[in-house]
């Protein structure tokens, strides 16, 4: 799936399943007259926090679609966005009732749960990061909307308009953040399904046939691959570097076999048997300039080893 696509599918899923909440909300809570306000509030929020992170959760993991994973995938998003949406739900009618806060501080904290999920699932600090900056922006813009919508026509249209909005707010932030501040990704430019797409967020990201991993290659183009048949493994320095796993038929990058670790470029190209994968990195700020300094050092990389540091200056030389 595209990095593209994941944004407007998250929009979308989170939309239908706030949508799916609402009807649950409608026919099991908002329906119940022994309930007290508060009570509504809480459950309500709970049914969509769950439903929306347990739907934003399988469009994450829509790169591997093997049953197993997803479901994994969902049960943490179920969970994760069903407390958040309690947590929130609660401190939003404590807040609103007691110093008159908008009820949008508990839509925020249930779209932090919700974005939080994905980083948690996969361990992933940077994930989580844009989880969170992605969830709480869709949660309090969701939520500033929530009340005015709700309240502007008949009962029934307006809730279901204020949820959906809801969950697309979250949805996209959420999808967005993970676009717009991702460090490194890969292409699939030819092989099984070309056209996916997928963040490194992990220090150590694995490329093979194995369906436990995020971007599988699967069917002939992968008949030839290991399970795990190569890495791609972050550095300290926030560089990245491809090693092949002592696979059979070996890894290329750019069209040179890889015997040791190879530092990798935006734009450089790795093979995988019949599998073409496009490596782009996006380096901000002063990495930009100490990346550009080394490569000027270095000069022209040789394929297959990382380039050797400069040599320390002469003694006694004084700098320019």
């Amino acid at each position: 799936m595209s990095l593209n696509r994941f944004i407007y599918y998250s929009a979308v899923v989170g939309g239908w399943a706030a949508y799916v909440a609402w009807i649950a909300a409608e026919l099991f809570v908002l329906g119940r007259h022994r309930l007290g306000g508060a009570a509504k509030t809480i459950l309500t929020a709970a049914l969509v926090g769950a439903a929306v992170g347990a739907g934003l959760q399988l469009v994450s993991g829509m790169t591997n679609r093997r049953w197993r994973r997803q479901l994994k995938r969902a049960s943490s998003g179920l969970i994760g966005g069903g407390l958040g949406g309690t947590l929130g739900g609660l401190l939003g009618s404590i807040l609103y009732s007691t110093l008159g806060l908008p009820r949008a501080i508990g839509w925020l904290i249930m779209g932090l749960a919700i974005g939080a999920s994905d980083g948690i699932c996969e361990r992933s600090p940077r994930k989580l990061r844009n989880g969170l900056i992605g969830g709480a922006a869709g949660g309090l813009v969701g939520g500033l909307l929530f009340d005015p919508i709700a309240s502007a026509g008949s009962d029934l249209p307006s809730r279901v308009t204020a949820f959906v909005i809801l969950g697309v707010s979250i949805g996209a932030m959420i999808g967005l953040a993970q676009v717009v501040f991702k460090e490194a990704w890969l292409t699939v430019l030819d092989g099984y399904r070309p056209g996916r797409q997928l963040v490194l967020t992990s220090t150590v990201t694995s490329l093979g046939r194995g369906d436990h991993l995020p971007l599988p290659f699967l069917g002939p183009a992968g008949r030839d691959l290991e399970s795990e048949h190569a890495r791609i493994i972050r550095q300290p320095d926030g560089q990245y570097v491809c090693e092949d796993n002592h696979s059979r038929i070996g890894t290329l990058v750019n069209h040179q076999p890889v015997d040791q670790p190879v530092l990798l470029r935006d734009g450089d190209l790795i093979r995988l048997g019949a599998n073409i994968i496009r490596f782009n990195h996006r380096v901000r700020g002063a990495g930009r300039d100490q990346v550009a300094l080394r490569d000027a050092q270095a000069g022209p990389q040789t394929p297959g080893q990382i380039p050797a540091p400069p040599p320390p200056p002469a003694a006694g030389r004084q700098p320019a």
